[in-house]
This record gives structure tokens, sequence and C-alpha cells, in this order.
């Protein structure tokens, strides 16, 4: 049935989306997985201004 297939077209159709569900694809409507769910926090343990990261060879 053409009604039914408009209905699941307009429904998956991801430029439409809203809010944290836009969030979810990228321009080609393709998924992000993981990364359009969660906000994964940096661990390395440098703070968010921090411009030299990786120069310092340690000892």
């Amino acid at each position: 049935t053409s009604k039914a297939a408009s209905a699941v077209d307009r429904l998956t159709d991801v430029s439409k989306y809203t809010g944290s569900h836009k969030q979810r694809f990228d321009e080609a409507g393709k998924g992000k997985g993981i990364a359009g769910r969660k906000d994964i926090p940096d661990a390395s343990g440098y703070v968010q201004g921090y411009q030299n990261k990786d120069t310092y060879k340690g000892q």
C-alpha cells in the first residue's frame, strides 16, 4: 500500500529529526553509532584549553 509506504518514508527521513535525535545522524543520513548516542569524555588528563598536548617527552 502506498499510504503505508509514504508513512514509513516520512518517519524515517532523518532530515526532519530534531533535538538529540538529529545529532545521531550525519548530513548523509548515516547513523553515527555510539558517538551519536553518548557524550564520551576526554580522559587524557589535559584541561580544555591546553595547546601543547603530546609535546612533553617526560623522563
